[in-house]
């Protein structure tokens, strides 16, 4: 298996990384609310996996995943969602580093609030790409980049099966049958959820974000 994971490498193996293909993944996803039965990380753990998923296909470096986000269900119990402008901080020092270090295309995936943080990101990315030798940057998530798909789906069916996808050992289905109010702030449909659903998904949308990254890539370099 091909070693993708930033964390893991040490600097020489980073930099052979970064001379066989300049390209870094950067998973954003959120510390927020998903219901009685799903984890808090719900949106990084996701984006993590997914940028994982497709660096195995294109090769390139994944960073740690950040679990900082911002705007979404902050009046839930246990959500940290943080100010926009701080976000767009760390963001755009993330791309400065990484250009200056020689990537030449960074993905930035969220996994939470596409309509909301996705454009934040993809403000971000405008501003950053403006300035002399910065790389390209693509703003992706993993629902928005199929076509037809849900832009958000908070705590329903489509998340619960990602989640029974991804980390099983995370969500806890029986919950919803014994909470007193199972589906405050999430979808009702969640009871649909699904493993093999969550697999069919996941990787229908890792199929369309590869072509979308390999696109970006030829331009980039």
């Amino acid at each position: 298996m091909r070693r993708v994971r930033y964390e893991e490498m040490t600097a020489e193996q980073a930099q052979t990384a970064l001379r066989e293909r300049p390209l870094a993944y950067v998973p954003i996803g959120s510390l927020e609310f998903h219901g009685c039965h799903l984890p808090l990380g719900l949106d990084t753990i996701h984006a993590y996996r997914f940028c994982l998923a497709a660096a195995e296909r294109t090769a390139g470096v994944v960073l740690p995943p950040t679990f900082w986000g911002t705007k979404g269900h902050e009046t839930y119990e246990g959500s940290v969602l943080l100010a926009e402008e701080a976000i767009t901080s760390l963001v755009r020092s993330i791309l400065e580093r990484l250009g200056s270090l020689g990537y030449r295309l960074v993905v930035v995936c969220t996994g939470h609030y596409p309509e909301v943080q996705g454009a934040l990101l993809e403000r971000v990315a405008q501003h950053y790409m403006v300035t002399p030798d910065a790389a390209r940057v693509l703003v992706l998530d993993p629902f928005t980049c199929q076509t037809g798909e849900p832009a958000i789906d908070h705590g329903g069916r489509v998340e619960t099966s990602l989640m029974l996808h991804l980390r099983p050992d995370l969500v806890d289905m029986a919950r919803l049958g014994t909470h007193p109010d199972p589906f405050r702030g999430v979808l009702p449909t969640c009871v649909e959820g699904s493993e093999a659903e969550g697999a069919e998904r996941f990787q229908r949308a890792v199929e369309v974000f590869v072509a979308r990254v390999e696109e970006e890539m030829a331009q980039a370099m």
